[in-house]
């Protein structure tokens, strides 16, 4: 079930608020709970049933091995289970997402070729299998002291942060469930969780799901010339960034709506002035978690410069084999970390170099960088780095193939003002709207937030039928 669906918005959410908040009259908070585990299974069911036996046998396995090792009273005992732990939790990893990548491989390096298992990626298998080393690695650190099994599910499936993120703590999520206040229904929090949602719902059905289209065009077009490049690199950049910026509103949204604060996972990255910054404000808690599970581990800046840098492009050459089984996004890593490196050395020279240039030269490089996210080969990604710098051909002629939706026909002379009209308002958006963490932050109801609020609903209840997958859920 999506977030970004007429069964979700108007059957799902409503009915589990409702049952929720009637169980609170129990003085058992138990019910309660284990319902809010039981909705958010049915959430993840409603994809895949046969995918809902996997999620409860990783949550299962990884609940009795952190209990293992909560029992043990040797640091090598802890060790072990959480060693067992990481194993079983990379090994299904492994298996789901990567094995048909591994096979052909080894096919190209070999020369031969095998048979592909063909493997359907498990929706949210990457989010709730790091979440859950980082919760081993917690209880190897003694950082949690006790945990019990309903809790546990409805840490791991909460269906807000379940198939996208963000990648939360266990202590950054359950000690609210565990208060009394939050138990039952907050006015307040139900009105900045439904407009906060709301924000997030248009971002990804009026922008994201609109610049889909000539997204799309472009990459299944035999050729790009210069204009129609630019333009399909930057509508791709701000899909991805209203997509998961949406999606990441929507899970703040969600969460206030039960009373729960969950971690900002995403903060105006196209605003950041530096590689490192743009990682501050993209996939916030993905970064956190990497940094725990990798950066550190290979000893952080414990070690010298030199050690530093290798440690730093080792992290984002994990970030990229994390996002996706393919080469492209290895080298979409490898990209980022190397500009990190680089940064790192040059970071005085940098330092010099007046902040918007700085700002602009970290929008293109990334913005530029997600082509190959989108690409499903290097084929693809250099047909457009190819249209971008051929200067000497403009091909205005591809611009109106390239937004045409199939659905309103517009005259030749139109469509590139059209183009760079949407671009330009998408880019004053980036640059200068209040960033949605805050506006949830400092809310309070009034009139013209619920005239916008009904005006957005309209817009994204017309929209919904047309509603494209969440790119992260391809993660």
């Amino acid at each position: 079930m999506s977030f970004a669906s007429y069964s979700f918005v108007f059957a799902f959410l409503p009915i589990v608020l409702l049952t929720y908040y009637s169980l609170s009259r129990i003085r058992n908070p138990y019910p309660q709970r284990i319902f809010l585990a039981a909705a958010s299974l049915f959430f993840y069911g409603y994809f895949n049933w046969k995918y809902l036996f996997l999620l409860l046998g990783s949550i299962t396995a990884n609940y009795l091995l952190a209990r293992g090792s909560l029992l043990s009273k040797a640091q090598r005992q802890r060790r072990l289970f959480f060693c067992l732990s990481l194993l079983a939790n990379l090994g299904l990893l492994g298996y789901f997402k990567y094995c048909d990548f591994f096979l052909e491989t080894l096919g190209h390096v070999l020369h031969t070729q095998f048979v592909l298992r063909g493997i359907l990626l498990p929706l949210g298998i990457s989010f709730f299998t790091f979440q859950q080393i980082s919760f081993q690695l917690r209880i190897f650190r003694a950082q949690e002291s006790s945990v019990r099994f309903p809790d546990y599910l409805l840490f791991v499936s909460f269906f807000p942060q379940l198939v996208a993120g963000p990648i939360v703590h266990y202590e950054e999520l359950m000690p609210q469930f565990l208060r009394e206040d939050t138990r039952r229904p907050n006015a307040q929090n139900l009105a900045a969780g439904l407009y906060t949602f709301l924000l997030g719902l248009s971002k990804k059905l009026l922008i994201a799901d609109a610049l889909s289209t000539w997204v799309d065009n472009g990459f299944a077009a035999s050729s790009l010339q210069c204009v129609p490049a630019w333009i399909v690199m930057t509508a791709y950049a701000f899909q991805i960034y209203f997509d998961f910026s949406g999606y990441s509103d929507m899970a703040l949204g969600l969460g206030k709506m039960f009373n729960m604060d969950l971690p900002v996972n995403f903060y105006m990255p196209y605003r950041a002035e530096s590689v490192r910054d743009f990682w501050k404000r993209w996939h916030i808690t993905l970064g956190r978690t990497l940094a725990e599970l990798v950066y550190f581990p290979l000893g952080g800046n414990r070690k010298g410069k030199a050690r530093k840098c290798l440690n730093l492009f080792l992290t984002f050459l994990a970030s990229g084999i994390w996002h996706g089984a393919s080469w492209t996004f290895v080298v979409w890593g490898a990209a980022h970390g190397a500009a990190r490196v680089f940064e790192e050395i040059a970071g005085s020279v940098l330092q010099k170099i007046p902040l918007k240039l700085r700002k602009a030269g970290t929008f293109l490089l990334t913005a530029g960088a997600f082509t190959l996210f989108r690409a499903e080969s290097f084929a693809d990604a250099a047909k457009v780095y190819r249209g971008m710098v051929h200067f000497g051909s403009p091909g205005l002629s591809q611009v109106p193939a390239l937004i045409r939706d199939g659905v309103i026909g517009l005259p030749a002379a139109v469509c590139l003002p059209l183009a760079l009209a949407v671009l330009a308002a998408c880019f004053a958006l980036i640059l200068f709207a209040r960033p949605v963490p805050d506006r949830l932050r400092q809310f309070s109801p009034g009139k013209g937030r619920a005239v916008l609020a009904a005006a957005l609903l309209v817009g994204c209840t017309l929209c919904m039928s047309r509603a494209a997958v969440f790119i992260y859920f391809n993660f």
